[in-house]
């Protein structure tokens, strides 16, 4: 696997993808070889994403270190072979940089890369698209649990996500046999229980939830406004209210509610 190869079988943008092959027929990838091995260590990935960025120096389009990224996801494709991964699996996990660019195009009317800080995981070999979900293998302290994340392309319905979480469970114990008793976790606003009031009791969203035992209530934060509204915006008054859950959240905002990304672990 090369870039140009993986860029085309992910269908990045081809203004994006122009620009990536250009960078990278012009650039010494033996400079930033260690650290993008080092990608593959989870220990070791952010201080390896920091070393990638010093060495690039400007980098305003942040092509540079996209170009690293999707080399560094190109290079694992030997890991996914060893272990005899689908390739099926591979493109759906690489496929995050073309959504992720759209995301952000979406927002802020400019195709633009922003998430390197996220994609040390796939280009790591640490995170998988599987169905519908995401699954991470997260250290944590001593232990490594598989962290369920949530694409905004996901098809929410519960036999969509019963097939996930059926195929990531057979996954594991197929690639990475330790992890086949591995507990699995979630952090999101999804889980937070005042979606309720909100909600019908038919939702997705709280099918998805009652799959999990909250053990942490989590932090505040205002990560939901940008994957409920499609948007960045502080301006709370100019939120959508095309469905009734942004509608509810709205009023949950402006009567001074919160709300919080809480943490649960997946229910035996």
């Amino acid at each position: 696997m090369n870039i140009t190869n993986l860029c085309d079988k992910i269908n990045l943008q081809p203004e994006i993808k122009s620009c990536v092959i250009e960078f990278a027929n012009g650039f010494d990838f033996s400079i930033v070889a260690n650290q993008l091995r080092d990608f593959q260590n989870y220990e070791k990935m952010s201080k390896a994403l920091a070393e990638i960025q010093t060495i690039l120096r400007e980098d305003t389009d942040n092509i540079k270190i996209l170009a690293c990224m999707l080399k560094a996801s190109a290079d694992v494709y030997e890991i996914y072979k060893d272990k005899g991964i689908s390739d099926e699996i591979y493109f759906a996990t690489m496929k995050c940089y073309t959504r992720f660019i759209d995301e952000t195009s979406q927002m802020t009317g400019k195709l633009y890369f922003d998430r390197y800080w996220w994609t040390t995981r796939q280009a790591g070999c640490h995170l998988f698209r599987i169905g519908e979900l995401e699954y991470e293998m997260k250290h944590i302290e001593e232990n490594i649990v598989i962290g369920i994340h949530i694409p905004s392309d996901v098809d929410f319905s519960p036999s969509a996500i019963d097939n996930s979480l059926a195929s990531a469970k057979h996954f594991f114990a197929t690639y990475y046999p330790e992890l086949s008793n591995a507990e699995y976790r979630c952090h999101s606003w999804l889980l937070d229980r005042q979606l309720k009031e909100m909600l019908n009791d038919n939702s997705n969203i709280l099918s998805f939830q009652y799959r999990f035992e909250i053990f942490d209530e989590g932090e505040i934060s205002t990560d939901f406004i940008e994957w409920l509204y499609n948007t960045r915006t502080t301006d709370y008054d100019n939120l959508p209210e095309n469905t009734s859950l942004q509608r509810n959240m709205k009023k949950h905002i402006f009567s001074g509610g919160v709300i919080r990304n809480a943490y649960g672990r997946l229910k035996l």
